[in-house]
């Protein structure tokens, strides 16, 4: 089998979830026999992660006021090179970003992540849930098959967009095999005590509406009258973030919640294996990897009451409801205060994460690509 994999989405220079998802299924589909071809080859993403660098740079600049010509510039860039041959040189494309598919003469399948810009587009920008909405109501009608990583994310895609239940593969995703316990004993490194010395909560994740940080971190306000922490949101800034950030100053609390802002994998280890709770309290999710990541790193997790992460994490997590920060706070207290329960957690954690693999992403990827040939 020949697939035209889309490694549009490594093109960054600060890689996150759907990154790690492409970089993971290509080495794994190689692994398993299958001829992949990148749609940019190893030169063109090296180029492209440099023009990306920049773009970093400006953002952080510029802010809002980042000019779209940069924007623009890498599109125009992308397409050039992306790769083209004639589509009788391939068997399938997958399409694994949200862009519209290429005009390919070819058995297509692509990824539907989630469906926040339709469930709650509040949580985005007016112009990328336009842009992710469009996009994603013409590709799901173009292609042979759907890949998504939740039932919850199944369910919405049958009710909102109407696509046929069997179109629709259930994939979820797993870990990388980075993420493991460093053992005990292991000291922090220099580069967590950079953020702080004292004991931590530890979110990760993007900073924007829809992760729910002003719930945490109203949480760790009620918290820090009884316990000497710090909190740290490890994560890129999104959008419509302004306002989460500067929150830790307005409770009176700006010295304890540290943004990190975007970290590799390496301090990511770090970060996971120091961390006394890891708390992810979205509001919404399409699957959610640093549950499962922290899990890996025998880190005791509290999510928020929804679908996708219950499916995710079954009884290896308490959960809270994400309205309430009261709950989240009773949670963490638990938590701290009980060794045995802590430690019951952490176990569940780490039977759970087994339960996921890269492995066994890349067969039921396979057998979707077959289903859609066949088709």
């Amino acid at each position: 089998m020949r697939v035209l994999l889309n490694t549009k989405p490594l093109v960054l220079s600060n890689r996150t979830g759907v990154g790690y998802y492409v970089f993971n299924l290509y080495r794994e589909l190689l692994k398993s026999g299958i001829e992949v071809i990148p749609t940019l080859d190893t030169g063109s993403q090296r180029f492209l992660n440099s023009l990306s660098r920049l773009s970093s740079r400006l953002r952080i600049l510029f802010g809002k006021w980042y000019p779209p010509i940069v924007k623009n510039v890498g599109d125009t860039l992308i397409g050039h090179l992306f790769k083209r041959e004639t589509a009788s040189s391939y068997d399938l494309y997958h399409e694994t970003s949200l862009d519209l598919l290429p005009e390919m003469n070819i058995t297509k399948v692509c990824n539907l992540y989630d469906l926040s810009f339709v469930s709650c587009p509040d949580y985005l920008t007016e112009d990328f849930a336009h842009y992710a909405k469009n996009n994603v109501i013409k590709n799901v009608q173009m292609v042979k098959r759907i890949m998504v990583n939740s039932q919850f994310i199944k369910d919405e895609a049958t009710d909102f967009l109407k696509i046929p239940d069997e179109k629709i593969d259930i994939i979820p995703l797993a870990p990388s095999s980075f993420y493991r316990q460093l053992g005990k004993g292991h000291p922090k490194p220099e580069e967590v005590t950079r953020f702080t010395e004292k004991d931590y909560l530890l979110y990760v994740g993007t900073v924007e509406p829809r992760k729910n940080l002003k719930t945490l971190i109203r949480a760790f306000k009620y918290l820090r009258e009884r316990y000497d922490l710090s909190l740290i949101i490890a994560g890129a800034l999104g959008w419509l973030y302004d306002d989460i950030i500067s929150y830790p100053e307005e409770l009176g609390i700006k010295g304890d919640v540290i943004f990190t802002r975007y970290v590799d994998e390496k301090l990511l280890l770090s970060l996971y294996n120091h961390a006394s709770i890891f708390i992810y309290p979205s509001l919404y999710e399409g699957f959610g990897l640093p549950p499962l990541e922290a899990m890996a790193c025998g880190v005791p997790i509290i999510i928020s009451d929804i679908q996708p992460l219950r499916e995710l994490t079954g009884d290896a997590a308490l959960a809270f409801d994400p309205k309430e920060a009261e709950g989240l706070m009773d949670l963490i207290d638990k938590l701290i205060s009980s060794e045995s329960l802590r430690s019951e957690m952490i176990q569940r954690g780490l039977r759970k994460v087994r339960e996921y693999s890269w492995e066994n992403v890349a067969a039921l990827t396979i057998q979707t690509y077959r289903r859609a040939i066949e088709t």
